[in-house]
């Protein structure tokens, strides 16, 4: 009489149930690659970029910027009056023609404030445009600007 059971069988066995569920897994991988990969091709083009290989660049670099924005910056009257200090964080999106546009207070102060800072950020001259791979995208730009009573 045989008392062991075979274990060529227990072996199929197993096989049978594992391949089923290791096909499932990587068709759900593979699904979930191919729309993450599809979404970033629809809107690659049109949505800024965060960072990028070469960031846009202000004609004479940061330090003319900065000097652009002291000298253009027009402290507000009431806000002088009120004794209203602080930074303003600005964020705007220099375009892939190297113009600005989507200009936004991130960090606000007070409204005469926020007002100038984007009065001043409006009126900046075309930067160079950043770049991706070689080509020239749209890319978010983030500029503080102080207001301080001397």
């Amino acid at each position: 009489m045989k008392t062991k059971s075979n274990p060529q069988s227990a072996v199929n066995l197993k096989l049978f149930l594992i391949l089923p569920a290791i096909l499932i897994l990587l068709f759900a991988v593979y699904s979930c690659a191919a729309k993450k990969k599809l979404a970033t091709v629809e809107t690659a083009d049109d949505t800024p970029y965060v960072v990028v290989e070469e960031m846009p660049l202000f004609p004479g670099g940061d330090s003319t910027l900065l000097a652009y924005i002291a000298i253009n910056t027009k402290y507000p009257e009431l806000a002088k009056k009120n004794n209203i200090q602080g930074r303003v964080i600005a964020r705007f999106c220099v375009t892939k023609e190297g113009g600005i546009n989507r200009v936004s207070i991130i960090n606000s102060v007070d409204p005469e404030l926020d007002a100038e800072a984007l009065r001043v950020i409006k009126t900046l001259p075309s930067f160079t445009p950043g770049k991706q791979g070689g080509k020239p995208v749209n890319v978010w730009y983030m500029l503080p600007i102080t207001f301080a009573l001397r």
